[in-house]
């Protein structure tokens, strides 16, 4: 688990560029077929998404944009 703010706000800026950039604008295809792309797949294998601990979720929430934010408790 990323214990370090700075590692962990970098690690979620990459990964809401990966959902406006990848996910988001492919959202009609995977809906429509009902599986992600093997591209979209291996884009997240290269982030390192398969690997990571998820935090406790009372720590985290989301925000307006539906992404995960830290909470200020």
């Amino acid at each position: 688990m990323i214990r370090d703010a700075e590692i962990l706000d970098a690690l979620l800026a990459s990964i809401g560029r990966f959902v406006d950039e990848a996910l988001i604008p492919r959202e009609k295809e995977v809906a429509e077929t009902d599986a992600i792309p093997a591209d979209v797949i291996e884009q997240m294998k290269a982030l390192g998404l398969f690997g990571l601990t998820i935090p406790c979720a009372s720590r985290w929430s989301a925000s307006s944009s539906g992404a995960p934010s830290r909470s200020s408790s």
